[in-house]
């Protein structure tokens, strides 16, 4: 090296000379020194199985053979090779360039290349002379000099050349410690990044900076070369050592091995034992086992291998993946081998191989098989199917979400005191995360056998609209999926355009194909019907309609707590209500225990008023028509006197209203009503000095609506008497009829008016509770209240407008009826012929009324004024014709109506018995009908009622 330094400082300071010999010299002995490396690194490399030798060795052959071309261009020649002196000019500018810096791309290359053994050595060398040509095409068309630039550099070319001598210099220096040959490339990198670095400036082929850069190259590699050599001297001292110490070694061993022969006798035995048992484990074991070559070729495989893929597991020996499986699964496996074989520890990964039944999923642990060097030559891998177990975990997965997703949703409906809510919730919860093109929630009558749609889904409206299911539409029950859901069944169809049915076809049309029907149910109670449909066919496992299932006993649970929920605060309202008007609630019931003898009297008192009343109108022709007209008001308004006696026990027995409806013209119930209470608001307010102006204003041709003429009657007489009490001074008081508007058919209206005092808000709004009143003692608080509950058992619309000062108009609104009217002149049903006929009752003025009514049909009459005379009366008709029937009263001393009838049938079973009683509506509310009674009527008794009775039983 110093030598080299001093020729080089003589070259420099000796001026800007050209030195042809000398370059073509120099040339000449980089191109042999590369061949002579390449050599030796190739044996070097051979010798300890050294791929970055090896490579080495291919990185200075090319730069050699480049610098052999680089000779041939520069020397002059003649004669047969004059051609190569004719393609001088052309190659010789670039000949220089491509070697210096294609040699430290190799080493470069070298020390960062991975992939080992002859294929990798062969890609090495086919990227190397790849390089080589690139070099050469390049450099054809690079300037070779340049006017001195920055820092004086004139080929500026070759500037990268020192540079990627230094990072080789680097790279070697971290691998130092990897390899010997390793060691030595730091030194020559810097000495010919130096050499590169003196070529920077020169401006001739053969001057002096080129000479120095000839110089320091040789000089680089005769570095390199003297290390190998110096590398071989030591590994020959170190073998020579090793051969005499191995020498001194061989006797000692021959004696050890004398000894430890038996040793190893024993110890082989073991080791087959346990080597025939490890066979037996792996052999016998339910995982697959295997070991492959880095080539992927099988060097094992057990018999779990063979059984699963159906193969011989000796002629699986040699085969590899590829042999057997489909190109990508082979591909799989042989990347996680590759993977294997370059880590240094077991890895643990997920595999999927073909089985007959499919895929399954296995997870192998493999690990790398080393040899006494360390170097990887095989993998060895332990496979478990954890297909079952994949599956477990899915699906627990699954119902883990499904789960959550339930949570979510009976948390949001548990903030939720209202079914239409709750039931929004729910659907727009299914839409989003279950997820599904179709969710709504309908209600189920099961009168009506239908289903009404109370909540469509956001997403699914437009598609609702197209399928006619909005909400509030109504959806009949068919007999396929839909009537067995409303039997408590959850049901689903995977396929609906199959089903032969109207409301699957309906789906169908709307392009969905799979449907769940989920039923709402409380108490083995279905009440609704959750729907869940998508387009795909097939689209619902198991799990979802199980979650589907338990999501609608939660809506089911949420919806019954919501309306509990209602329940309760309508019962705390009412409770509230109740300790208001406690002390009139005692009041009313020491009145309802008096209810039952007060009625009681009063109908025996009422009965011949009608009784006579009837038998007038009936048989009286002369009667004027003003005087028909006064029995009439008295007949009706014996009527409802007698419906408001029996109504006197609901006062402390509270009973569900039985209507017994028929069509009714509110126009002519004005006329009645104002004749009525023509006392009040014409005779009582003249004598208190008051006028009080009645007004009607009734349209024609209006339909007639269905109802209770009585309770409609007492409830406009109640408002008339409230319009009155609200005019202390007199005033107008008008009623009007008129049709009145409504959602489906006609209605007709009626409304009081009056322009008395009026009522502020407070008032107003508490007006129809029971016993509010602002009479102070003068009022029960319970006519309003009266007019409010006629106005709900009919189904009218019940509407007050008031204010103060400005007088009160209560509207009620009844729609038209939809039967048609009975025709009210036909003649009352009567017996065909004469009857004779036993009349027992305690009270004479009845018995009389009674039997001159009867008389006046024809029939003969015996009276008798109590029991006993009435059981006395009917035994002595034994003896001769006897009576057809017998009419008793229930209440009489010491023989009551109980023991009539019973002495009756035992003496004449045909007999009807009928029983007349002030009690005959309770007696039929409460089920309580004595034995031996055929008929119960009420008092005060009509005629037509009796005769249809009789007729019935003596025709």
């Amino acid at each position: 090296m110093v030598a080299f330094g001093l020729i080089g400082t003589f070259l420099l300071t000796a001026g800007r000379g050209e030195y042809p010999n000398l370059h073509t010299i120099l040339d000449t002995g980089m191109a042999m020194l590369s061949g002579v490396l390449a050599l030796k690194l190739w044996s070097a490399g051979e010798q300890v199985s050294d791929d970055v030798a090896r490579r080495l060795a291919i990185a200075f052959l090319v730069t050699g053979a480049m610098e052999m071309v680089h000779v041939l261009v520069t020397v002059e020649w003649s004669g047969p090779l004059a051609a190569i002196g004719a393609a001088s000019a052309v190659l010789r500018p670039s000949t220089w360039p491509p070697p210096s810096h294609l040699l430290p791309l190799a080493v470069i290359g070298a020390l960062l290349w991975r992939r080992n053994g002859r294929a990798g050595l062969a890609t090495f060398g086919a990227a190397t002379l790849a390089a080589a040509v690139a070099l050469l095409i390049a450099y054809q068309h690079l300037p070779t000099y340049l006017p001195p630039g920055p820092l004086g550099v004139t080929r500026p070319a070759l500037i990268l050349a020192p540079l990627l001598w230094l990072i080789a210099g680097a790279l070697a220096w971290r691998r130092a410690g990897d390899d010997q040959i390793i060691g030595a490339l730091p030194a020559t990198a810097l000495v010919l990044a130096l050499a590169n670095s003196a070529i920077l400036y020169s401006r001739a082929p053969a001057d002096a900076p080129a000479m120095v850069s000839h110089l320091g190259k040789i000089a680089g590699d005769l570095t390199l070369l003297l290390f190998l050599f110096q590398m071989a001297s030591r590994n020959l001292r170190e073998r020579a050592r090793a051969e005499t110490a191995l020498s001194d070694l061989n006797v000692e061993l021959d004696r050890r091995v004398y000894e430890r022969t038996a040793q190893l006798e024993a110890e082989i035995e073991a080791r087959l034992r346990g080597q025939r048992l490890l066979e037996a484990v792996v052999e016998n074991s339910p995982a697959v086992i295997y070991v492959k070559d880095l080539q992927g070729r099988y060097l094992m495989v057990n018999r779990r291998y063979a059984e699963i893929f159906h193969v011989d597991g000796k002629a699986m020996i040699g085969r590899s993946d590829h042999d057997i499986f489909p190109v990508e699964v082979a591909d799989a496996f042989r990347a996680v081998d590759m993977r294997v074989a370059a880590a240094d520890h077991a890895l643990t990964e997920e595999e999927v191989a073909p089985h007959d039944d499919g895929p399954h999923t296995y997870v192998s642990v493999k690990s790398p098989l080393r040899d006494e060097t360390g170097q990887a030559y095989a993998v060895f891998g332990v496979s478990t199917d954890i297909t079952d177990r994949k599956s477990a975990e899915a699906k627990l997965r699954t119902q883990f979400e499904r789960l959550s997703l339930l949570d979510e949703i009976t948390r949001a409906i548990g903030q939720r005191q209202d079914n239409q809510s709750i039931f929004q919730v729910v659907v727009r919860s299914i839409e989003d995360q279950l997820p599904a093109d179709f969710a709504c929630l309908c209600l189920y009558d099961d009168v009506e056998r239908e289903l009404t749609v109370s909540a469509v889904g956001a997403k699914s409206r437009s598609l609702a609209l197209d399928l006619a299911m909005p909400e509030r539409a109504r959806v009949a029950i068919d007999q396929n999926g839909l009537s067995q859901c409303v039997r408590g069944r959850l049901v689903y169809e995977p396929d609906i355009a199959e089903v032969p049915f109207p409301f699957p076809r309906r789906l169908a049309a709307g392009g969905l194909r799979s449907m769940v029907c989920a039923p709402l149910q409380v108490e083995s109670k279905v009440f609704g019907v959750l729907i869940v449909a998508r387009f795909q066919p097939n689209a619902f496992v198991s799990a979802e309609c199980e979650f589907l299932r338990q999501l609608s006993e939660h809506v089911a649970l949420a919806a019954h707590q919501a309306q509990l929920h209602a329940a309760l605060q309508a019962a705390y309202d009412d409770l509230r209500l109740s300790q208001q008007a406690i002390l009139q609630q005692e009041r009313l019931k020491a009145l309802g225990q008096m209810a039952s003898g007060i009625a009681h009297d009063i109908n025996n008192a009422l009965s011949p008023v009608s009784l006579y009343a009837d038998a007038m109108l009936e048989t009286e022709t002369g009667l004027s028509s003003a005087g028909r007209g006064q029995l009439e008001i008295i007949r009706r308004a014996v009527e409802d006197v007698g419906q408001t006696i029996g109504k006197m026990r609901e006062f402390y027995r509270l009973r569900e209203a039985q209507l017994e409806t028929e069509p009714v013209q509110l126009g002519e119930l004005v006329g009645q009503v104002l004749e009525l209470t023509r006392a009040r608001w014409n005779d009582m307010a003249i004598q208190r000095g008051v006028v009080i102006k009645v007004e009607t204003d009734l349209a024609p041709d209006l339909p007639p609506v269905l109802g209770v003429a009585s309770e409609i009657r007492e409830a406009l007489v109640n408002l008339v008497f409230n319009a009155i009490d609200a005019m202390p001074e007199g005033g107008i008081l008008k009623m009007s009829v008129a049709e009145a508007r409504a959602e489906a058919g006609r209605a007709v209206r009626i409304e009081v008016t009056d322009n008395g005092v009026g009522m502020d808000a407070e008032a107003r709004r508490r007006c129809l509770e029971p016993f509010f009143t602002t009479k102070g003692e003068r009022g029960t608080g319970l006519g309003l209240a009266m007019v409010y509950g006629v106005a709900q058992r009919h189904g009218a619309d019940l509407d007050i407008r008031s204010a103060p000062g400005e007088g009160t108009t209560i509207c009620m609104t009844f729609a038209e009826a939809n039967e048609p009217r009975l025709a009210t002149d036909a003649p009352p049903l009567a017996p065909r012929r004469r009857l004779r006929l036993l009349l027992v009752d305690d009270d004479p003025v009845l018995l009389k009324a009674l039997g001159d009514a009867l008389e006046n049909d024809g029939h003969l009459v015996t009276s008798a004024n109590d029991g006993a005379a009435g059981i006395e009366a009917f035994e002595a008709s034994q003896a001769g014709e006897g009576f057809d029937a017998v009419v008793t009263d229930l209440g009489m001393p010491y023989v009551d109506g109980r023991r009539v009838a019973a002495a009756i049938k035992g003496l004449s079973a045909a007999t009807p018995v009928i029983l007349l009683t002030g009690w005959g509506q309770g007696l039929l509310a409460d089920d309580e009908i004595p034995p031996h009674i055929d008929l119960v009527l009420s008092k005060p008794p009509k005629l037509r009622e009796l005769r249809a009775a009789l007729a019935r039983f003596t025709t």
